[in-house]
């Protein structure tokens, strides 16, 4: 029999999520040379994107495009740092968002308009949106404020409980659920609980897709953790999040960071924020939409919160049934990153074990 035809067909896998944690686990499944689909959340309102939704009315492109630049054919070249950059003259859009936005007037299709992207820049995957329908991202915090939008929500005054669509149960974009359903792999994460993650879950049919694939459904847990959305939460109640938004009993293993030793300058950063320095950064004083601006700066240092994946808290996934992976996923360089590598070694060590769930 001829090569390719023994040849097998190489591991489908699924990245579902959104933010900047989405196309780190890109990067990494291409290097095990996996067939690569992205599933993208369409929730985003803040910055770049969400002058552009006010200005046009286009479905969110920035997250798309950070996904387009991870699987660019050269994702350091020109073209792809041309799609990522922020230009001065045109309100410090992105030129990627403005491109994705133009094409999907000229063609009438946003899906069409990505896939243009796509051929340009060469992708070695594809990317698709979890839905086409205009949505906008709500919650509840711990301490019941009701919040609107997904900028303010990343950025709240209290971790959340719960967070929905606004209108609810929008339709999927077809393409994404096929993905997810005829998979080998689906990851689900890295990226910010509420805001990246979860939005693609609320769409009814994508969530439900996760469920009944037959692929292995891995949850990559954040890593670092500054966003006002989940303070305070360990990496089992980020596993109860997603159970309570559509993926109970979905989940067959989760990724879990754990530092080795406690000694350098960038793990010492590490450490929780305490009610008195949120109540000095309230302190501040003005506001959008009632929550104070102070929650929208970026944190130095001093403020960065590992989250926490003690032995009680894997217990506890693990009395779910759910399989898991710790490993130290220090990058060296950024405190919220995973370094790529060792996640590409871990998703090829866990596809390759015979003793995981399904």
């Amino acid at each position: 029999m001829a090569d390719h035809l023994r040849r097998p067909r190489p591991v489908s896998a699924v990245c579902v999520g959104g933010g900047t944690g989405q196309p780190c686990a890109l990067r990494a499944l291409r290097t095990l040379g996996y067939d690569l689909t992205a599933v993208v959340a369409m929730a985003d309102d803040g910055g770049s994107t969400g002058r552009l939704r006010d200005q046009t009315g286009t479905i969110p492109p920035g997250d798309v495009r950070k996904c387009l630049v991870a699987l660019a054919d050269d994702p350091e070249g020109a073209a792809a740092r041309a799609f990522g950059r922020r230009l001065p003259e045109a309100d410090r859009h992105a030129l990627g968002n403005l491109v994705i936005s133009t094409l999907s007037e000229e063609c009438g299709s946003f899906p069409e308009a990505v896939s243009i992207c796509e051929r340009w820049l060469g992708c070695v995957g594809h990317v698709l949106p979890s839905t086409l329908e205009s949505v906008t991202l709500a919650g509840e915090t711990r301490d019941g404020r009701l919040i609107e939008g997904q900028a303010a929500l990343s950025h709240g005054p209290c971790t959340l409980s719960h967070a929905w669509l606004e209108p609810e149960a929008p339709a999927a974009y077809r393409p994404a659920v096929d993905a997810i359903l005829s998979a080998d792999l689906v990851v689900i994460g890295p990226g910010s609980l509420y805001t990246s993650i979860i939005p693609n879950l609320l769409v009814p049919d994508v969530a439900q897709a996760i469920r009944e694939t037959h692929a292995l459904r891995m949850f990559v847990c954040p890593k670092a953790d500054t966003q006002g959305e989940t303070w305070g939460l360990a990496a089992d109640e980020y596993v109860d999040a997603l159970e309570a938004h559509g993926l109970a009993r979905a989940i067959d293993v989760v990724l879990l960071h754990r530092r080795h030793g406690d000694g350098g300058v960038v793990t010492r950063a590490f450490h929780a924020l305490t009610a008195d320095a949120v109540e000095a950064d309230a302190a501040h004083g003005e506001t959008y939409d009632g929550i104070p601006l102070a929650y929208t700066r970026r944190l130095e240092p001093r403020g960065l919160r590992a989250v926490e994946a003690a032995d009680h808290e894997v217990a506890r996934i693990e009395d779910k049934g759910i399989a898991v992976r710790v490993a130290d996923f220090d990058d060296g360089a950024n405190p919220f990153a995973h370094d790529v590598g060792i996640l590409a070694d871990t998703i090829s060590g866990v596809m390759g074990c015979r003793s995981l769930p399904r």
